[in-house]
């Protein structure tokens, strides 16, 4: 168990790194390059879901999110994570991860966003077959303003 243990965290390690690379690269197909083929990706609050459905659906695929990061990559200059927390269940063949995410925005601005992971891996543990993304909605509400103005989107 200790071996898949270390699969699991070197994949979910490599799915944040992917996540940070994607935006600095402007290459929206990193987000997907760590996932299955038919990765379902979900959001939470379903509250700021519904707040924001131009952005956000409950349920979305590789495709749908890379669309979706392509708009909003134009408004982004760079973004640094932090994990502060990591939870791995190899019987379950899950992880949680608890990430501080700084957001640096093509106008200059900067904005600290918390956001947890919780990710379903396949059976091999090198690939992620599941996101529920549970976003800091105060601070994330700030930056989607931002970016919806700018992309005259508002």
């Amino acid at each position: 168990m200790a071996e898949f243990r270390e699969v699991l965290q070197k994949t979910a390690k490599a799915f944040v790194e992917n996540n940070t690379l994607a935006v600095q690269k402007k290459d929206p197909s990193l987000f997907s390059a760590i996932l299955t083929e038919d990765c379902i990706r979900m959001y939470r609050p379903l509250s700021f879901i519904r707040r924001y459905p131009q952005f956000f659906k409950t349920h979305i695929t590789n495709a749908d999110y890379e669309a979706q990061m392509k708009v909003e990559l134009q408004t982004m200059r760079d973004v640094s994570q932090k994990v502060t927390r990591t939870v791995i269940d190899t019987v379950e063949r899950r992880a949680t991860l608890w990430t501080e995410q700084t957001v640096f925005t093509a106008n200059g601005s900067e904005s600290v966003v918390e956001v947890i992971w919780d990710l379903n891996f396949s059976e091999d543990g090198t690939r992620v077959s599941q996101i529920m993304e549970f976003v800091d909605t105060y601070e994330s509400t700030k930056v989607l303003e931002q970016m919806l103005a700018k992309a005259g989107m508002e």
